[in-house]
């Protein structure tokens, strides 16, 4: 009999520890059943005292599996009531272990309920003795005490707690609860700010329980998503997480991830979502009566309300003061709670008042919020930082105090620079921008109002230098990477072996095996630490591009592109002067090019009848020159063109353009500095390297390395990941004749084919480059995706990033006769002058064919 009682009742608290409680309640309650109708009067005392524990183990179960389907709190402390009698009447022997057992219940149940010092007072009972607990109840009450420590802000006691539980749950073999105690640390270097600390611990927390199924390990790890800034993922991670959350019993855990996807939300701009999760999580937890997180959440909500007025979205409503004094009660009803691991929600709520009172043109009433702050910014989140940053340039360049609106976003640009250098890879460092879009917006909206164009130049430079650091410089050699991209890449390598239309599911199902592969591996660079993860960008200034530009004296022209309420505008500044263009809507540029990407794909194929690429010809001349007249006609800028900008102006085939023929031009997201002088070309080594599918790269490399005394030419099997790999970090000059992808929705997936398959963005990120220039003369390679926040990643960014002087790379579909007639002149020109801007243009003059290849690189001189 007992053996099978233990059984059940054993099974019954596993269901519970994995989330299942809507499963687990009618166990408990089954196993309590029969244990109800045994014979007390028949049983010896060994026998009794396994009733006893069967029993007040059974009544616990139930009051936490009651407590999570019902969600109520006086229901499970009745049942915890008659569990405690149970324990009284138990044998002296098992009596205080027994009554352990009920506190600590006790205790997981007022913790859940949000009374936190309650909870924490009976955690601290339960582990007084520990030596009197079993392995798993000493190791629960650890992991609980901890979350409870969390809620408290008592982040060093929690780290203890969970360290212990650890060590104590690994010994006994309780995985599920070595996860949980892994995945509760990573939360706890979250709030503290290590990122990826956070990251490695929430994976070996995976890796300890590799089979858990209910989504509890997800939700910490997309809030540390969420907060270093990769919105997309975070998304997805907390989503699925959500999907497994809809059982009975689920809703704790449920709205705790629907308010952490409200703020991914917030940040992708899908409001509706947003305040529907947020709604969600603050109705639940002022129906259990956990007044910290309802208020939390309440603050979510106001801001999802917010947010697409504050960003031009949606019209200013008549009703903008009403809605600052509902934000004021939430701020009311915030500081009457305890603050949750560092979140004020009164604080946040003022910020939000605030901003409604300036939408209402009542500066008075916003200097009045922000002048009666609570403490607690100390400890507050990044985001909340930045929040009060964003609201105080507002308030002061509202005020007409220009010197302090700058100030603050300076402060802010600060934070979020600080943020940056806590992590390790070029996606994470440039993911963190997402957390100042409005910052930035503020900024350069408050620059448009003044009409100055330097103030403009200048506001839209602070933002993006915050971010445009070398990332990831000094990567770990991780064999556990390695090991994970060659096997990801072994099998696109067998899927491209596939050709037959049978085999179209199995070459699917590898590609998919390939990307998991590859996103583990992604995931893994996240969790470097930044300690020597580059140099700082210090943003450019008006004055000193003007003074570079007249001690070169050669007509050139900076054309600096933005985009605000979907109006394009461009600062021009040349030796003379600074001027702003409006250019009308970014829509139209964007719709010419895809229309011009379209027409360059048709153009480049030689299996399309040569009628219709003669009438992709036509649309492609009328669509180059209709770009011509958006972009740069306006700018009347006839000598060197150095353009900086992000989407859509990062797609546009600049070289291509009627009226840059032949002239020097070159691209950046953002205004970068380059080298002071040319360098003599002599002494440069070139490796030039031929990729399978490209009908003349063979030839195209040959070619090439003629022109270079010494060069290193891979054709063929020679032509590997690794070598690319080595040259890049070893060769002044690397030209890759390769087809390749851009993924737009993960684009360090970005790839380049050799011989043993693709070598990928993210593989290189932590590469040092010796200011090199690399050639990617290949289809689309040179594609890029911007990033929430603004941020332009793909493999030219990489390497630029990485220390590349300049990347001259196709944005559209180039063809292969075109890439083998261009890149011997280019390379005989940069030969001669050191100077990839120079010799492109003069590779191209002559050409016949539109070519979309375009130089990314710096403005050159500009000291750093």
């Amino acid at each position: 009999m007992w053996p099978e009682l233990e059984a059940e009742l054993l099974a019954a608290r596993e269901l519970n520890s994995r989330s299942r409680p809507g499963d687990a309640l009618p166990r408990f309650r089954e196993v309590l059943d029969k244990l109800r109708v045994v014979d007390l009067a028949g049983l010896g005392p060994a026998d009794y005292e396994r009733w006893a524990e069967g029993m007040v183990r059974s009544l616990a179960g139930e009051a936490v599996a009651v407590h999570s389907v019902e969600d109520t709190l006086d229901k499970p402390l009745a049942i915890l009531d008659d569990a405690d009698a149970r324990a009284d009447a138990a044998p002296p022997e098992a009596r205080v272990r027994l009554a352990a057992v009920v506190e600590g219940t006790r205790g997981l149940l007022l913790q859940r309920a949000g009374r936190h010092l309650e909870a924490m007072a009976a955690f601290d009972r339960v582990l007084a003795d520990p030596a009197l607990l079993p392995a798993r109840d000493f190791a629960t009450a650890l992991l609980n005490r901890g979350a409870t420590a969390i809620e408290l802000g008592r982040l060093d006691a929690a780290l203890r707690d969970f360290d212990a539980c650890h060590e104590q749950a690994m010994r006994a073999d309780l995985t599920n609860v070595a996860s949980l105690a892994l995945h509760n640390t990573g939360f706890v270097r979250y709030a503290i700010g290590d990122l990826p600390g956070a990251l490695q611990a929430m994976a070996a927390a995976r890796a300890v329980d590799p089979e858990r199924a209910d989504g509890l390990l997800d939700i910490g790890r997309g809030a540390v998503l969420y907060e270093a800034g990769l919105l997309e993922e975070a998304e997805r991670v907390l989503t699925k997480a959500i999907s497994l959350m809809t059982g009975p019993g689920r809703a704790p855990h449920r709205a705790e991830a629907e308010y952490f996807r409200a703020r991914c939300l917030m940040a992708l701009h899908r409001w509706d979502e947003a305040r529907a999760g947020a709604a969600f999580a603050r109705q639940y937890y002022a129906g259990i009566g956990h007044p910290q997180r309802a208020a939390i959440a309440r603050v979510a909500e106001l801001e999802a309300i917010l947010l697409p007025i504050r960003r031009g979205e949606v019209p200013v409503p008549g009703d903008a003061r009403r809605r600052a004094e509902q934000a004021l009660e939430a701020a009311e009803a915030g500081d009457e709670v305890d603050p949750l691991v560092g979140q004020h929600p009164g604080l946040a709520a003022r910020f939000i008042a605030a901003h409604w009172y300036l939408l209402a043109d009542d500066v008075v009433a916003a200097r009045a919020v922000l002048a009666n702050l609570p403490d607690g910014m100390a400890d507050a989140p990044l985001t909340t930082r930045i929040q009060q940053q964003t609201v105080l340039a507002q308030l002061a360049f509202a005020s007409g105090d220009r010197d302090a609106g700058v100030a603050a976003v300076r402060i802010g640009f600060g934070l979020l620079a600080d943020h940056s250098l806590g992590l390790g890879s070029v996606e994470s460092v440039t993911a963190a921008a997402a957390h100042g879009v409005d910052l930035q917006r503020t900024d350069v909206a408050a620059a448009v109002r003044t009409g100055r164009p330097d103030a403009l130049f200048e506001a839209v430079e602070r933002g993006r230098a915050t971010f445009a650091g070398v990332g990831g410089a000094a990567a770990p050699d991780d064999p556990a990477v390695r090991g994970l991209v060659t096997e990801a890449r072994g099998l696109v390598v067998l899927g491209r072996r596939i050709t037959h239309p049978d085999g179209a599911s199995e070459r699917a199902a590898l590609f998919e095996r390939s990307r998991r592969l590859l996103a583990t591996a992604r995931e893994r660079a996240w969790h470097r630490t930044g300690d020597d993860a580059g140099v700082e960008e210090r943003p450019a200034t008006v004055a000193e591009v003007r003074e570079l530009l007249t001690a070169r004296d050669d007509g050139a022209v900076v054309a600096n592109f933005l985009v605000l309420d979907g109006a394009l505008r461009c600062v021009r500044v040349d030796a003379h002067g600074a001027r702003t263009v409006e250019l009308g809507s970014r829509a139209d540029v964007t719709e010419r090019v895809l229309r011009a990407r379209a027409d360059l794909g048709v153009c480049a194929n030689d299996l399309v009848p040569l009628a219709l690429r003669e009438v992709a010809r036509r649309s492609l001349t009328r669509n180059l020159a209709a770009l011509d007249d958006l972009l740069v006609l306006p700018l009347e800028a006839d000598g060197p063109l150095y353009v900086v900008g992000r989407d859509p102006l990062v797609g546009v085939p600049w070289t291509a353009l009627p009226s840059r023929q032949g002239r020097r031009t070159t691209m950046r997201s953002y205004v970068a500095r380059g080298r002071a002088h040319p360098r003599p070309g002599e002494s440069h080594r070139l490796l030039a390297a031929h990729g399978p599918g490209v009908t003349l790269g063979a030839s195209e490399v040959q070619a090439v390395g003629e022109v270079w005394s010494g060069a290193t030419v891979l054709t063929g099997a020679a032509a590997t990941t690794t070598a690319v790999r080595e040259a890049l970090a070893t060769h002044d000059i690397v030209h890759l004749a390769t087809h390749g992808t851009h993924d737009a929705d993960n684009p360090l997936f970005a790839s380049i084919d050799l011989a043993d398959g693709p070598l990928y963005a993210h593989e290189l990120d932590g590469t040092r480059l010796p200011g090199s220039v690399v050639i990617l003369s290949a289809c689309e390679v040179g594609g890029s995706s911007q990033v929430v926040g603004g941020e332009v990643l793909g493999l030219t960014s990489v390497l630029l990033r990485l220390g590349a002087r300049a990347v001259v790379a196709a944005v559209a579909p180039l063809s292969d006769a075109v890439a083998a007639r261009v890149m011997p002149r280019f390379h005989a020109h940069l030969r001669a002058t050191d100077d990839p801007e120079a010799a492109l243009a003069a590779a191209l003059a002559g050409e016949p064919e539109p070519a979309p290849l375009v130089c990314f690189g710096s403005l050159e001189g500009l000291p750093r």
